[in-house]
């Protein structure tokens, strides 16, 4: 097969991970361009290799971009025109080679857009334009529920992108989540602290603020291990996570327990992956001061030496006060991500 281009959207802060993951699983694999919130490369292998990228968002593959738009409504009649002239056979062939479907004639559609920027007219306008070329060439249904394909559009300054939606409803990455608890942990944040935390196939891995069981879900999606626990001392929490551990098929050992108690062994434990309360939408800011030493206390206590722990915390100053009590602590990275307009910290610390 050609090289083929396609793009992967991602939490931001989190695209070096998304590279390396894109790497790490896909052969003849070449990087365009890295930007906040976005990978854009070129593939020459099987399109349904992507659908294993899990630290992305979504998957597209590319149509194309419009460059030199202006702020006035002139942009819209350009939309028009380089949407109507662009040659669709091999997204729609790569799109339906992943989902099925019907003919091009048969397609319905919807498109997905956003705008940055100043210009003289609203993102609805730039997405109306868009799909009045694809409804004029094609004869398409244009549908907001549930459509054949989803396009996207992204206007950002003076260029629009333009793509075709791989990862959709009917091929789920993350179809395991079927139970949630308030801030329960997005499942792309979740694999990429996993890939932070270096699996081993000999780990023994915990989580010991599970929640809904995504971190520990991920890490059984990563591959090979020795051992998972979770644990949650909330008992909807571990009923969600029960839930979903169900959904997934995975062999996860899931206990209630307090964190200030953890029934495990000193020094027993390789690798602790862990999404930290913010004080937010689960406890408080107060709270979290007690909870974060307890915690610190008992994951030095039942990590291994030269063991890992990934750690995401809205609270940067306090993360670093604990651990500036620990001389055998080290902070290997820090890394700022945006979640949804808040901003938090993924840490990766090793035990000396």
């Amino acid at each position: 097969m050609t090289n083929i281009r396609y793009y992967a959207t991602n939490i931001i802060g989190l695209e070096d991970i998304l590279w390396r993951e894109i790497q790490a699983k896909l052969y003849d694999v070449n990087l365009i361009e890295k930007k906040k919130g976005r990978i854009s490369f070129t593939y020459a292998g099987e399109p349904k290799e992507l659908l294993g990228i899990r630290s992305a968002e979504n998957i597209y593959v590319y149509v194309g971009v419009i460059s030199g738009l202006s702020r006035s409504r002139n942009s819209l009649g350009e939309i028009f025109r380089h949407v109507s002239n662009y040659n669709l056979e091999i997204p729609l062939r790569i799109h339906k080679e992943l989902h099925g479907g019907k003919g091009k004639k048969s397609l319905s559609f919807r498109v997905v857009s956003s705008m940055t920027g100043r210009h003289n007219f609203r993102r609805i306008d730039a997405q109306l334009a868009m799909e009045s070329a694809l409804t004029k060439k094609y004869g398409w249904k244009l549908t907001l529920d549930s459509p054949t394909i989803e396009f996207r559009l992204d206007l950002e300054e003076d260029t629009a992108l333009i793509g075709i939606r791989l990862t959709d409803e009917r091929i789920k990455r993350w179809k395991y989540k079927v139970s949630h608890v308030p801030a329960s942990l997005n499942p792309s944040v979740a694999y990429s602290m996993v890939f932070l935390s270096e699996p081993n196939p000999l780990d023994i891995f915990v989580d010991p603020l599970c929640g809904a069981g995504t971190i520990p879900i991920e890490r059984a999606y990563f591959g090979r291990y020795n051992m998972i626990i979770a644990g949650d001392i909330q008992q909807n929490s571990i009923e969600s996570a029960k839930n979903n551990i169900e959904s997934s098929r995975k062999k996860i050992n899931l206990i209630q327990w307090d964190v200030n108690f953890l029934p495990i062994r000193d020094r027993s434990i390789d690798k602790v992956v862990c999404n930290l309360p913010f004080g937010k939408q689960t406890g408080s800011q107060a709270e979290n001061k007690k909870l974060y030493v307890s915690f610190f206390k008992e994951v030095k206590r039942v990590i291994r030496p030269q063991g890992r722990c990934v750690l995401l915390s809205g609270d940067r100053n306090l993360v670093d006060s604990i651990i500036s009590n620990y001389r055998d602590i080290r902070i290997n990275n820090r890394i700022s991500i945006d979640l949804s307009g808040i901003k938090a910290y993924i840490y990766v610390l090793n035990f000396l």
